[in-house]
């Protein structure tokens, strides 16, 4: 069965609505009516998505850092009971906003979203997460958050089995709840500390917590679908089965009216304990395998391990041994994440060591009390000049130690000046390095075909003869093959001043890049004109190159402001690379098995847009990998490519619009990149 005392439910329940108040004989009533409970009597309520879309329209608009902070942790709150994955990332954004602009309650925040995203995966950073956060609330006297990790803190406890530990953190947080008047956290504690005493088996406390969580869900109009699980796990365990079967069935329509997939595996997972008591093998695996299903759409690993347990049971009753098997090796999985020695041994480290911590914050605040009682004594016998004297002193060493930490500011600011500064004159001459390096190889052609073309230009006028003499006789053959040659000599000074000025023009290019002005532009569009230019342009130079196109683009996209002209670059460049790398596979495999294919998606992440462009060409080793994007690295012939282009398109997408460019390639098997641009 799912573990009890594990109620996440949030403190907001501005997207929801529960019951009407009534007495215990009420509620056995109504809910004994089976699944139409979760409508009967209630607001209409949005979705989970729809909220989630809501808050993320939110985001779109201008806010300020502080607000912003708070909406990402109201969108982690409501991905928690769809995608604990999807959780985190919020989390985890709203946590470097609020410490980038210092905003420490929304720091506390966000520490205790992303703990309870990371719970089911790792208990001991979960548990460090909540107690960071506790400090922080604790420091600023901020009472709803200290109330929260209270509660978090003790979910991890009951987690572990830790009874007195556990209900003594939900009553510190229940405590807390009455003293703000705040009766919808005071409902989630209640039901917390009924979920605990049924896990311990004290069946009487848990169904006086949780029919007076009931009552006052009810009549706040609030969710109950927790509430309704715990309820009837005392039923079940009490023998009444029928009421049972209500109080779950009921649970189950209330998380799917809210989207809630956590609930939904445990009141799913409890309706197939009930039935495995009874007999009924085949309701006990249809029911746990939804309840299977539910906590792996959401990532809850207790949840997985509740329903594959159940579901070994019940496969080895029926004899199918493969069934049994398969579900038992997930319950392995499972079992290994969550309870694994090593997380145990780091959980009870981090334990003792918030043990020590609070003792010694004990000692030196009895340290503190303790002398300050003596200097209270020293002030009564020395009267008001001793207390003159100390608050000199003091004032004294407050000044003092203001004007060394202004020297050390100071200190660290000039060191921080000529950091950068050392910085930027590395970065200039490695550059400089790069551009001398490259342009020496052209200019040194040049110059020896030059000194040749000279020397042939002597021998055809014939001023390496006798000066004396009637001059040297005509030789037309000879003639013709130094006039051949000087022609060949100069065609090569044109080549390779031709690729000097390539160099220059791509420097050119790398100094323009993010110059251009933002504006939102069709996205698919843009890719779809950049595919048929790069394609077009290598078949006016290759006549007879064809590849096959494959084209997948989102039709829901973000709207993206972008710098259209170097994003095009980009692209162009991309496409470029890959029909040159088709084009080289092509010509390696001539027997016609190959099939040059060059494939173009677009798709919306969490984030953003991402962009792919794979090909099926040479591809690339990974010593040639780890160099692609450094800038004048290529491995085209001398003459065809200066090595920028890759460098010039990482630049354009990182630090001119804030995304990534990374690469996939396996030799002989093709590459692909990948652009993601944030929304």
């Amino acid at each position: 069965m799912p573990a009890p005392g594990l109620n996440p439910l949030r403190s907001s329940y501005s997207f929801c609505a529960g019951f009407r108040a009534g007495g215990r004989t009420g509620l056995l009533a109504l809910l004994l009516a089976g699944p139409l409970l979760a409508s009967a009597g209630a607001l209409p309520v949005p979705t989970q998505s729809r909220a989630v879309d809501s808050l993320r329209r939110l985001l779109a608009r201008p806010q300020t850092d502080h607000n912003r902070v708070l909406l990402l942790c109201q969108v982690s709150d409501q991905l928690w009971t769809q995608r604990t994955d999807s959780a985190a990332v919020y989390a985890l954004r709203a946590l470097a906003l609020a410490r980038r602009v210092g905003y420490r309650h929304g720091e506390g925040e966000a520490l205790n979203r992303l703990g309870a995203a990371l719970r089911e995966s790792n208990l001991a950073r979960a548990l460090e997460l909540f107690q960071q956060s506790l400090r922080l609330a604790e420091a600023t006297r901020d009472q709803a958050l200290v109330a929260q990790n209270l509660r978090s803190i003790g979910i991890i406890y009951v987690y572990l089995r830790d009874q007195r530990q556990g209900l003594s953190y939900y009553f510190r947080a229940l405590k807390i709840g009455e003293q703000l008047r705040d009766e919808r956290r005071v409902v989630i504690e209640l039901s917390n500390i009924g979920l605990a005493y049924d896990l311990f088996n004290q069946l009487d406390s848990a169904r006086t917590y949780q029919e007076r969580a009931y009552a006052l869900a009810r009549r706040l109009r609030t969710p109950t679908n927790y509430i309704l699980y715990g309820l009837g796990n005392v039923a079940r365990k009490q023998g009444r089965s029928g009421p049972a079967r209500g109080f779950y069935r009921a649970s189950i329509a209330e998380s799917k009216q809210v989207g809630h997939l956590r609930s939904l595996n445990f009141a799913y997972v409890g309706l197939a304990t009930l039935f495995q008591q009874t007999g009924r093998v085949d309701s006990s695996i249809y029911y746990a395998r939804l309840g299977c299903q539910a906590a792996q759409a959401n990532g809850f690993l207790r949840g997985v391990l509740n329903a594959s347990t159940l579901l070994t049971q019940d496969f080895k009753r029926r004899g199918a041994a493969d069934s049994a098997l398969k579900y038992q090796g997930l319950m392995l999985v499972m079992k290994d994440t969550l309870f694994g020695q090593e997380k145990v041994m780091r959980l009870q480290s981090l334990n003792y060591r918030e043990q020590q911590r609070t003792q010694q914050a004990a000692a030196s605040q009895a340290a503190l009390r303790s002398r300050y009682r003596t200097y209270a004594l020293v002030a009564g016998l020395v009267g008001l000049l001793a207390l003159a004297l100390l608050l000199g002193r003091h004032a004294r060493q407050q000044q003092h130690a203001r004007e060394a930490l202004e020297r050390s500011l100071a200190e660290l600011k000039t060191a921080q000046e000529q950091l950068v500064q050392r910085e930027k004159m590395a970065f200039l001459g490695e550059l400089t390095a790069g551009i001398a390096h490259e342009l020496q190889n052209p200019l040194n052609f040049v110059k020896n075909f030059a000194e040749v073309s000279t020397d042939l230009v002597d021998e055809i006028t014939g001023e390496h003869g006798d000066p004396a003499g009637p001059g040297p006789a005509r030789n037309p053959a000879l003639e013709a093959e130094i006039l051949a040659g000087l022609k060949q000599n100069l065609r090569q000074i044109s080549q390779h001043g031709q690729r000097a000025t390539s160099i220059i023009k791509d420097m050119l290019e790398h100094s323009r890049t993010g110059t251009g002005q933002r504006r939102v532009i069709d996205l698919n569009a843009l890719v779809e004109d950049s595919l048929r230019l790069a394609y077009q342009g290598l078949q006016a130079k290759e006549k007879g190159f064809a590849a096959q196109l494959t084209a997948a683009y989102a039709p829901e996209i973000p709207p993206l402001a972008v710098v259209p002209g170097d994003l095009g670059r980009v692209l162009i460049n991309l496409l470029t690379n890959a029909f040159h790398a088709v084009q080289q596979r092509q010509r390696q495999q001539p027997d016609g098995a190959y099939r040059p294919e060059v494939a173009v998606t677009t798709r919306a992440v969490p984030a953003g847009v991402e962009i792919r462009i794979r090909d099926n060409g040479i591809g690339m080793s990974d010593t040639v990998k780890a160099k692609i994007f450094q800038p004048f690295f290529t491995t085209k012939p001398v003459g065809e490519g200066t090595g920028l282009g890759l460098s010039l398109s990482h630049d354009i997408v990182t630090t001119g619009h804030g995304g990534t460019l990374t690469v996939v390639s396996q030799e002989g098997q093709g590459t692909e990149f990948v652009i993601t641009l944030p929304a």
